[in-house]
């Protein structure tokens, strides 16, 4: 018991030290719960690859929001391997998101819409009617839409293309095709009806 009680003692001191922005500190409770924590993400994602991602984003956070831990109120070790298992979970969920991407895609889900006819009756658009559509768009999605529909590449390649993360990319596509929806109701190019909605992974940057 009393061992316990120094450890606990011994955490706080990490805690109050990694609050006043020691950076040693944070390098002696990784040192102290990585393999702990390393276990913890391995039960959960099961590959040692993406569990040592996990634990490295764990740690990383415990030094950008350690205010919000209390000694009072809990162990950090507790806390610790509360953030480093709610890491694992949602990188078990962004992987399950990709995948499901990666079947739309294949399906051609993310390069057309549910109408067959959508891409030819934007070709048939005025220049000016086009050019004014996409240019309400912001630049991203622009750059995007651009890309996937006319230059006839996957979301995958937009991404690579644009520099950003596969679920930004199809997240940018996704509300870019939804505006130009809703700005070409009514006209020639209107679509039947809306392709399925995919959010972006995990993690991902904003669109």
């Amino acid at each position: 018991m009393q061992s316990t009680g120094r450890s606990h003692e011994a955490d706080a001191a990490l805690a109050a030290r990694i609050r006043s922005g020691d950076r040693e500190a944070l390098g002696e409770l990784y040192d102290r719960y990585a393999a702990v924590s390393l276990g913890v993400a391995l039960r959960v994602v099961r590959d040692r690859d993406a569990a040592e991602d996990v634990v490295h984003d764990a740690f990383v956070a415990v030094w950008q929001k350690i205010t919000r831990f209390d000694a009072e109120q809990g162990q950090l070790r507790s806390w610790l391997l509360t953030i480093v298992r709610n890491r694992a979970i949602d990188r078990v969920r962004g992987a399950r998101v990709a995948e499901d991407i990666d079947v739309l895609d294949e399906l051609g889900a993310l390069r057309s819409t549910a109408n067959p006819t959508w891409e030819a009756a934007v070709a048939n658009l005025s220049l000016a009617r086009l050019r004014d559509a996409l240019g309400s768009l912001p630049g991203e999605q622009r750059e995007a839409v651009e890309l996937a529909y006319f230059g006839g590449h996957t979301y995958r390649e937009v991404a690579a293309l644009t520099g950003v993360p596969a679920g930004t990319a199809a997240g940018r596509l996704r509300l870019a095709l939804a505006k130009l929806r809703q700005l070409l109701t009514g006209t020639d190019a209107g679509p039947a009806s809306a392709p399925p909605s995919v959010e972006p992974t995990a993690g991902a940057g904003p669109p």
